[in-house]
């Protein structure tokens, strides 16, 4: 029995607007985070970045981000209080590739840390850890094993 007809439409147009508006704020945040990218001498840059665990926001973020600095292997990381879970993301260009730092291997070492898994090609992964307390961990193993393929 179908209560108020057309409601499951009305939701899910709902939620449809909710995440382009997430993924329009992770464009905006992004920006900030593509001027510092692209401004930094670093061949790898890694931050956080407040969307949750909205995946389709933090692939808005990174598209804005490596549009912005395509020759920087990128990492976002992003915690999601409420579900209690950290998600990340990884872009790793031709030069960073070469040089060994590959997005699947870079992914997991930092999905480690949060305790969880990830995986994905040598040029774009993604993965998830359960412990957000461990984030600033996180980034910091982030940086030093993406800065270690380049020494």
């Amino acid at each position: 029995l179908d209560v108020c007809p057309g409601a499951a439409k009305i939701q899910k147009e709902a939620e449809k607007a909710a995440s382009a508006e997430r993924a329009e704020r992770a464009r905006a945040l992004a920006e900030a985070i593509a001027q510092s990218a692209e401004r930094s001498l670093d061949p790898v840059f890694v931050s956080t970045i407040d969307v949750g665990s909205d995946r389709a926001a933090l692939q808005a973020a990174m598209s804005t981000v490596t549009a912005r600095a395509p020759k920087t292997a990128v990492m976002l990381l992003s915690a999601d209080d409420a579900g209690g879970k950290g998600a990340v993301l990884a872009a790793s260009p031709k030069n960073a590739i070469e040089k060994g730092l590959k997005a699947g291997d870079w992914v997991r070492e930092v999905t480690g840390v949060l305790g969880g898994k990830g995986g994905g090609r040598p040029d774009s992964a993604q993965g998830a850890g359960s412990d957000i307390s461990k984030l600033k961990d996180a980034v910091k193993a982030a940086r030093a094993f993406g800065m270690g393929k380049f020494v």
